[in-house]
């Protein structure tokens, strides 16, 4: 395995590669996952839809993450922060908790309503507790971190 530096900078190429993306991607990851697993719970829920019900899906689920950037960006006119690496990567290694909280929004939508607008709705949910929870995970990782004596932790990039 590669030597860190006193920075934490990894040596190899690879392993910093790795890191970067790792660190990059997980909100992504996650994301992707609950999606994957929110159209099996209402096909399950609903049955096999057709072309246009899957366009309905594709939609809600798009919308969480845009109508949470146009409130959140003040209709996309400040920039979106981000957390130092170290603190999302606390975070976002709690993934699970998103992604099945996510999921039991699919899933609750998907069992109490019975109307081709679930396609729509339960992604548009899932995505909205999914962002939610990962926003949670993340001031978790923030909490950690200052609590370990990380004077930085509640850094954020403009």
């Amino acid at each position: 395995m590669a030597k860190d530096d006193e920075d934490g900078r990894s040596s190899s190429t690879v392993v910093r590669g790795l890191r970067s993306t790792v660190g990059r991607e997980s909100t992504t990851f996650g994301f992707s996952i609950l999606v994957t697993v929110s159209f099996g719970m209402l096909q399950v829920t609903e049955g096999t839809p057709d072309v246009g019900t899957i366009f309905l899906f594709a939609t809600g689920a798009v919308l969480s993450f845009t109508l949470l950037e146009a409130v959140l960006s003040r209709g996309f006119r400040r920039p979106m922060p981000q957390h130092r690496s170290n603190v999302l990567a606390v975070g976002t290694s709690l993934n699970l908790v998103s992604v099945l909280g996510g999921l039991g929004a699919t899933w609750l939508a998907g069992t109490l309503l019975s109307h081709p607008a679930v396609w729509a709705l339960a992604p548009f949910l899932a995505g909205v507790v999914y962002l939610l929870l990962e926003s949670l995970e993340t001031a978790l990782g923030e909490r950690v971190l200052t609590g370990a004596g990380d004077e930085d932790a509640d850094d954020v990039e403009p």
